[in-house]
């Protein structure tokens, strides 16, 4: 009998230790998991990616959990991979996670949020950060890529509204394109900048970015070797019912030039500034109406360059980096207007002063006699006489050994040469 009551408590003992191994093992499994919210990868506002990425790495002091997309696009999976690689490696809990975006036109924006916390996980900072891309080349896209005319002027604008900061040209930003708006994002704040309402300052096209402009293409190159001396003529005041016989010159002996044109002038001649891109011509802008824009009125100046730019983007796809301004007069406002808008002003330092003598022997002498490696030399492409000046100087000074490049180009290669 007391075998048996021996045997009786065994068995309770040993179901009791049962009971509570199950009991300590299934409250060892329910304790949650003080981490679960670092290491789970919400779905939502993840439309791009091959597959989403989660780094982790575990100390006593230090842990971090990193999520990011792989695009499956070499160039914009590097970049991404440098932007994680500069994450600050601090003490305590690193969080990154992030939102992407596919529009519909080729672009991809990813907008990164990292946060870091104490081991109490008390927040010590955060940051965001955009970055956007497209989508075919995985080229990381800077914001001149996407804004046009005087944006910097929106920006301006928003970031005082919206987060009460002096936004200058060396502020240094991010931005991730969405659907309907961007996000720009700074080490201080961070803006959204709606589509609807910036239309005329937006480049991009995508939905929600409703546009109705194909680009046209840039057909003939004329190869530049950047050792051998090189002039760029340049014409203003055009086009004219004479643009056409200047390009006929250029073409016939693979040559360039620059057109510094005017916006009341260009929807006259819509094949003629066809064909001025698609044969690799420079267009640039010499105001709309060729008034002086070396005055302190900020609006008179935005409306003669600004009118011109939208003209020329409107009709092509395309628009001007540089701009002459009339009678070559300009002031500290008008610079700040025009460079401070990626609108180069751009002078010259040679005059044939074809407009004023109209006499093909004389300006031919003096396109001649200012000719040096890095000329601009400024012409007309509005007379006959001009015509027939370029018509016997364009062969001269290839002969000379000359290569006959657009006024970038030239500045690119024999920027100091100018003397600009």
């Amino acid at each position: 009998m007391k075998r048996k009551h021996l045997r009786i408590n065994r068995f309770i003992f040993v179901i009791a230790c049962l009971i509570f191994a199950i009991f300590a093992f299934t409250r060892i499994l329910a304790r949650p998991d003080p981490y679960k919210q670092y290491k789970d990868i919400s779905t939502q506002l993840k439309t791009v990616g091959e597959q989403q990425r989660i780094d982790e790495e575990i100390s006593e002091t230090e842990l971090h959990f990193l999520h990011y997309p792989e695009l499956g696009i070499a160039t914009a999976d590097q970049a991404i991979l440098a932007y994680i690689e500069q994450l600050p490696d601090v003490e305590g809990i690193s969080f990154l996670d992030y939102e992407s975006y596919e529009l519909t036109d080729g672009f991809i924006g990813v907008l990164f949020h990292y946060q870091n916390f104490n081991l109490d996980h008390q927040l010590q900072n955060e940051s965001y950060h955009g970055m956007s891309f497209a989508k075919e080349s995985g080229e990381l896209l800077a914001i001149q890529d996407v804004l046009r005319r005087n944006y910097t002027d929106v920006l301006s604008k928003e970031f005082k509204k919206q987060a009460n900061l002096d936004y200058t040209d060396d502020t240094t930003f991010g931005f991730a394109l969405r659907e309907q708006d961007m996000i720009l994002t700074t080490a201080d704040a961070n803006i959204t900048l709606p589509y609807q309402g910036n239309e005329p300052y937006l480049r991009i096209h995508s939905k929600g970015i409703a546009k109705d402009i194909t680009p046209f293409t840039i057909k003939r190159q004329v190869p530049i070797d950047p050792n051998k001396p090189m002039i760029a003529l340049t014409f203003d005041d055009g086009p004219s019912p004479y643009t056409d016989q200047f390009l006929q010159v250029f073409e016939q002996y693979n040559a360039t030039a620059s057109f510094f044109m005017l916006g009341s002038n260009i929807e006259h001649y819509p094949d003629t500034l066809k064909r001025m891109i698609e044969n690799g011509f420079e267009i640039c802008n010499h105001s709309w109406s060729h008034k002086s824009i070396a005055t302190d009125d900020k609006d008179a100046i935005l409306a003669e360059i600004f009118d011109t730019q939208d003209t020329i983007y409107r009709m092509s796809g395309h628009e001007p980096t540089r701009m002459r301004p009339p009678y070559g007069a300009v002031n500290d406002l008008s610079y700040t207007v025009a460079n401070g808008n990626d609108v180069n002003i751009t002078l010259w330092n040679v005059d044939t002063e074809d407009w004023r003598n109209r006499d093909a022997a004389v300006t031919l002498e003096r396109a001649k006699a200012g000719a040096f490696d890095g000329a601009i030399i400024l012409f007309h492409d509005l007379y006959p006489s001009s015509l027939e000046a370029v018509k016997e100087l364009v062969p001269y000074l290839q002969g000379q050994g000359f290569q006959l490049v657009s006024v970038s180009d030239l500045f690119k290669y024999k920027g100091d040469k100018t003397g600009l």
